[in-house]
């Protein structure tokens, strides 16, 4: 039982804790149970690392030009439709690795999205397609606030 757990855990590049050499173990058919597999991993000194999580890095804030005023925060809560847009970008992992890149429009009043672009790069022209789709199905008047980071 000692080199099944030893194969699981070093196999896995020492990832798994009790829980997972357990299920793993079961997989294989065999019966163990999770708190021996603790005692025997503690009495050979095995301790299950955790890999830091990759978080992408792009704002540079060492531009150097100045923020436009915040809007919203005048504004208040939107009390119709098409009045304060806000966007942001969100990062899809790739099962091969790598990323794609969804910018996303929401109209702050009814908290629905009303324009979306995903592109394998991270430019301006992203969020401004994102933008472009929202306003030609919307056609929003004049006034509205379009807030993006």
């Amino acid at each position: 039982m000692t080199n099944s757990v030893q194969d699981v855990f070093w196999g896995n590049r020492r990832r798994y804790a009790s829980r997972r050499v357990q299920k793993a173990l079961q997989e294989q058919g065999i019966e163990v149970g999770r708190h021996q597999i603790r005692r025997l991993m503690k009495r050979q000194n095995w301790q299950a690392i955790q890999p830091r999580s990759f978080v992408p890095r792009t704002t540079d804030s060492r531009h150097g030009l100045q923020a436009c005023p915040n809007l919203l925060l005048e504004l208040g809560q939107p009390v119709r439709p098409d009045q304060a847009w806000v966007s942001d970008i969100t990062y899809l992992p790739l099962s091969g690795g790598g990323w794609l890149y969804l910018a996303s429009w929401l109209d702050l009043f009814s908290r629905r999205v009303v324009g979306w672009c995903v592109d394998v790069t991270m430019e301006e022209s992203l969020i401004i397609r994102a933008f472009d789709q929202a306003a030609s199905l919307r056609r929003p008047q004049s006034g509205l606030i379009a807030h993006s980071d």
